[in-house]
């Protein structure tokens, strides 16, 4: 894939930006630079984290997201949500309760993704036994982080788990049986998933592994809890909404720890946040992490409770997950031989492999990738080392990367400007 045709959740409005540099020091990739006093956006460095649009104080940079409108043609709307959806509310607000009054805004049917969840864990351990070579192996659940081991650690590409992620593989069952129960055909079914974040949107519209996707599009979790909360408070006045009821709900992996608790946790890492994550995907290249067999990586607080389409505060969220999971059902158990047959039959698989992502600096040109470093290096041991981002750059290095593909003169440098 050319390094400019990437899709991205997220758009920069350049007459916007004031120059505050924040949205530069918070990028993980080193995706923004300044140029005339504007924030200016690097295609293929881009893995569409939101911290940009977090930090950003002008609001310069914007989500591109699908709104419910969008998909008012589909003859017949399933709706998958992410599991931290069940979370923004109080715990005696429960997953059947959100699920009526999604059926209300004009879904057809819902269904749980969390279901899944222990199937594909248990289908992780059992490849992971038969592939330990690949320890430590890589939750490919975020895509921010398959984005960021893309883009900035490529020779880790070989320890993402080749497993696809529940929502995937829940619409994938549903494309081929809806139609024969329903009586419709394929196009007139339309799945959205209720998402927690942008790079949830990216995975949907152009996935890493360079597939396609089951899923037509993705609804913030933002605009479904403002479109369902006034029908929920109305059922609460009602009395339609029971404490006490005890359902089944299967405990999703939107929540720090869920995927580990799933694999077992003994021999799993979790972290969260990219700052954590990048230290930790060091080590890796370093070989400090000997002793971990599966490393769950989500970049957002708290996973994807803190999410950037998220209500309520991550701490609360999850402080509501406990609660939930204290009052539902226990799951139901897996049928192991099952699973191992669905996994032989491919069903948990990525179609593709994931592939470190062409950028600037993988150039097909060895002669001219070894000149560039070489004229990088030089660059940099007369840079001051101060990363005062007042060249454009964040950091100096970045600054000497610019210089030596001409993107930048070592004049834009404080030390050096006349």
């Amino acid at each position: 894939m050319s390094k400019d045709h990437f899709y991205h959740a997220l758009k920069l409005e350049s007459e916007s930006c004031g120059g505050k540099l924040k949205c530069m020091n918070a990028c993980p990739t080193n995706a923004i630079r300044y140029r005339k006093k504007k924030a200016v956006l690097i295609n293929d460095l881009c893995i569409d984290c939101g911290e940009c649009i977090e930090v950003c104080p002008d609001n310069a940079f914007l989500p591109v997201i699908d709104g419910m409108e969008d998909f008012k043609n589909s003859k017949y709307l399933i709706a998958i949500p992410s599991s931290v959806l069940y979370y923004q509310f109080g715990p005696d607000v429960t997953p059947p309760i959100i699920h009526k009054a999604l059926k209300e805004i004009g879904f057809d049917q819902v269904f749980d993704i969390s279901d899944f969840s222990e199937e594909i864990a248990y289908a992780s351990v059992h490849h992971l036994n038969k592939h330990p070579e690949l320890k430590p192996m890589i939750s490919s659940f975020c895509p921010t982080v398959v984005r960021l081991i893309q883009v900035i650690y490529p020779n880790l590409v070989k320890l993402i788990e080749p497993i696809n992620v529940p929502r995937e593989i829940l619409a994938r069952i549903l494309r081929e049986r809806l139609p024969r129960e329903l009586g419709l055909n394929k196009n007139d079914i339309g799945i959205i998933y209720l998402t927690p974040c942008p790079a949830m949107t990216v995975s949907i519209k152009q996935p890493a592994e360079k597939g396609v996707s089951q899923i037509e599009g993705a609804v913030t979790i933002k605009e479904i809890y403002n479109l369902i909360l006034p029908l929920i408070m109305n059922y609460q006045k009602q009395g339609e909404i029971n404490s006490k009821e005890n359902t089944h709900f299967g405990k999703g992996w939107g929540v720090l720890g869920h995927i580990s608790r799933d694999l077992g946790e003994n021999r799993c890492l979790a972290v969260s946040g990219l700052k954590h994550i990048k230290k930790i995907l060091d080590d890796i290249e370093n070989s400090k992490l000997r002793d971990i067999d599966f490393i769950e990586a989500l970049a957002c607080a708290q996973g994807c409770l803190g999410g950037l389409f998220c209500v309520t505060n991550p701490y609360i969220a999850k402080h509501n997950s406990i609660l939930m999971e204290k009052k539902s059902k226990p799951s139901l158990p897996i049928n192991e031989d099952e699973v191992i047959r669905k996994y032989n039959e491919g069903l948990y698989l990525l179609e593709s492999p994931i592939l470190p992502r062409p950028t600037r600096s993988s150039q097909n040109d060895l002669a001219l990738s070894v000149k560039r470093i070489k004229q990088k290096e030089r660059i940099l041991q007369k840079l001051p080392h101060k990363d005062c981002c007042l060249c454009g750059a964040p950091t100096c290095e970045t600054f000497a990367e610019d210089c030596a593909y001409g993107e930048a003169d070592l004049t834009d440098c404080i030390f050096f400007s006349e």
